[in-house]
């Protein structure tokens, strides 16, 4: 197996000599987050920071307002600069959702666990339903298939191990419907 060419360098939790004496971060004077100490003012706007956030991946407002706070931004500028970017068209909790779904169930995961995950990002529970039902998904054939990636096509053996694998594809976040249809085979459908 080749080594990867670009080792990572590992942190040492031993004060770095060359660090200068204010406590000020060592070579690149940032902090764990990347951010600069003190809630990353030092020359950034609000609306620089929350597009260096979006340029990785899509936000909902909640989570962008949440980014922007943990950096001690006023309230007032934070609220102008996400007004400004909805306005602008580059943050969008339409685009956040179905980018959201459509990652999270190529993964593997059911509708109940993706409904709590949007809610727990601050997406309102109509907007949760719009988008589960606009999904072209379904659902227990895509349990069926998670399933049968995780212990094999077989049905299980045995009471116990079709509980261990239901519990599994609760834990996935599928309804019971869903769960039992899992089980069943194509003959059994009538199809």
């Amino acid at each position: 197996m080749p080594r990867n060419q670009w080792p990572r360098r590992k942190r040492s939790t031993k004060p770095d000599p060359a660090a200068p004496e204010d406590g000020q971060g060592g070579e690149t004077g940032l902090d764990d987050d990347g951010a600069p100490p003190g809630g990353g003012r030092a020359g950034s706007s609000p609306r620089k920071i929350a597009l260096d956030i979006l340029a990785r991946r899509e936000h909902s407002v909640a989570e962008l307002r949440e980014k922007l706070q943990s950096r001690e931004f006023p309230v007032d500028e934070i609220e102008q600069t996400l007004a400004a970017l909805i306005a602008d068209g580059l943050l969008s909790e339409t685009r956040f959702i179905d980018s959201f779904l459509a990652s999270y169930t190529r993964r593997g995961h059911g509708p109940l666990w993706l409904r709590a995950e949007l809610e727990r990002r601050g997406i309102t529970s109509e907007q949760i339903s719009a988008a589960l039902a606009g999904q072209e998904v379904d659902w227990p054939a895509e349990a069926r298939t998670v399933r049968e990636k995780r212990f094999g096509s077989d049905q299980p053996a045995d009471y116990k191990d079709r509980a261990r694998q239901s519990r599994f594809l609760q834990y996935r976040g599928f309804s019971s419907e869903q769960i039992r249809q899992a089980f069943t085979t194509d003959d059994e459908d009538g199809g």
